[in-house]
């Protein structure tokens, strides 16, 4: 990373713990200047010739390099680089929890030489030091933010270079494609057609690119939770089913149609699958122009489901507008839930929408009768999902990993479809080609990688990461 960014020499600190009264806060501090530092400001209780032997807790007090006053008795530990989670010089210091000795100790130190970290800097550092590939330093903040444990194995597992030296296999299987055809350039070689090993070495990047990207839904899966729309015509009470289905009042549910304008999604957590629920406006014809666009982003997010609800009225005939809501979705994988048994049921039955492999339950989400039924059968619908063969990868790509193996893999087949045709590009063209979506891969890793892009990333941080 050093080729292609400069790193900076100075020191930097922050609080690691969140903020908040807590048992312990640790500080950390990494850069050239972190050992001398706490050595000004931290006074270990045994004597001995080496005060801070690496990585070994050392018991005393943070004083006051001024007045040589005690602020608290705590642990520091040191890690010198380059073996550290930084690459330089770490320390970690381990002090009473409370908000008023910690912002003291971290003003202390940044007084005596130190300056605040931004956000995800430590970790920015351990990329720019080559301590982690992009992969592994995305997979941190996605570990840090894991709501279960599938999301914990997920970004484990991309921590530990699972996804990383999948993408490095392509790339190395790229990258000697390319010195060929580089070495044809050079030696003048005119040859009438792409040599069947480049082809069939092109055609195999091309399948593992397209596991990468059908592993992208399973590492999804995990980390965000399956996407589930709630969908209907207006005031068949789809924000009272959202409700019950989240056991809160979350959303206003009246009975006056086009009360939902938008779309609002929270996730539960059933039998220890997440589900990322999203209640949408009503589908009907002639909408107010405020309902128009929420109507267009229910049915971007029918799209983007992975599971629709789809709510009719029982105590109504079914019309028009239930029928338009149902074929709206009909590529989707769905369930039907009649809502509002607690009333009358109309005469007109709701058979024709039953498909032979429709999942159906009849729920009266105002009372709460028949929910539980519901969320047996989103767990079973979800079990099935997450057992499928694509979600038995270990990690998946993330959004911008597949936008890039995407761009690659575009590439790659319209050199393939070329080459199909009985035509050759020509050294130069084939290796131009092949460059460009090397250069979408080696982006993944951050082997190749605009500044900006970087600053993007780590602002999911926070400070002390």
């Amino acid at each position: 990373m050093t080729e292609l960014f400069t790193i900076t020499a100075d020191t930097i600190a922050a609080l690691s713990t969140a903020p908040g009264y807590s048992g312990i806060g640790v500080i950390r501090i990494s850069g050239p200047d972190s050992i001398p530092i706490i050595d000004q400001v931290f006074k270990p209780a045994s004597a001995g010739g080496n005060k801070f032997p690496d990585r070994k807790a050392i018991y005393g007090r943070f004083v006051s390099p001024q007045g040589g006053s005690t602020l608290d008795d705590g642990v520091v530990i040191v890690m010198r680089g380059p073996n550290s989670y930084t690459g330089e010089d770490v320390v970690e210091i381990s002090l009473h929890g409370s908000p008023v000795i910690l912002d003291q100790a971290l003003n202390t130190i940044l007084t005596n030489g130190a300056r605040l970290a931004t956000r995800g800097e430590f970790t920015r550092r351990a990329f720019l030091n080559s301590r982690l590939d992009l992969v592994q330093a995305e997979a941190v903040i996605d570990l840090i933010m894991a709501s279960t444990l599938s999301a914990v194995e997920e970004a484990r597992s991309r921590l530990d270079r699972k996804l990383s030296n999948e993408v490095l296999s392509i790339i190395g299987t790229l990258t000697d494609i390319i010195a060929e055809l580089e070495a044809d350039i050079e030696f003048a070689e005119d040859m009438e057609t792409v040599p069947s090993l480049q082809q069939s070495s092109l055609m195999d990047v091309q399948t593992k690119m397209r596991r990468l990207l059908q592993s992208a839904d399973s590492g999804r899966y995990r980390s965000e939770g399956l996407r589930v729309a709630i969908v209907g015509k207006p005031n068949v009470g789809k924000s009272t089913l959202f409700n019950a289905l989240l056991g809160e009042e979350r959303m206003i549910a009246t009975p006056h149609p086009g009360t939902t304008r938008d779309a609002v999604s929270e996730t539960i957590f059933i039998k220890g699958i997440s589900f990322v629920i999203c209640d949408t406006a009503g589908l009907r014809e002639n909408p107010e122009p405020v309902e128009k666009e929420g109507i267009r982003r229910t049915l971007n997010w029918i799209e983007r489901s992975d599971l629709v609800l789809v709510v009719m009225d029982v105590s109504a005939p079914m019309d028009d507008y239930d029928r338009w809501a149902f074929d709206s979705c009909k590529d989707a994988k769905k369930m039907l839930v009649f809502n509002k048994t607690d009333l009358p049921a109309a005469s007109i039955r709701p058979d024709p929408y039953v498909e032979p492999d429709s999942t159906v339950t009849y729920v009266s989400a105002k009372t709460g009768v028949g929910i539980d039924s519901l969320m047996d059968a989103l767990f079973e619908q979800g079990s099935a999902i997450l057992s499928s063969s694509e979600y038995s990868l270990e990690c998946g790509l993330n959004q911008r990993g597949v936008a890039l193996v995407g761009a690659a893999s575009r590439k790659i087949k319209a050199i393939l479809e070329t080459i199909s045709t009985g035509h050759n590009p020509g050294s130069e063209i084939l290796s131009l080609e092949l460059t460009g979506a090397l250069r979408d891969l080696l982006e993944i890793t951050g082997d190749s990688i605009d500044e900006a892009v970087l600053d993007r990333i780590f602002e999911r941080f926070c400070v002390g990461k």
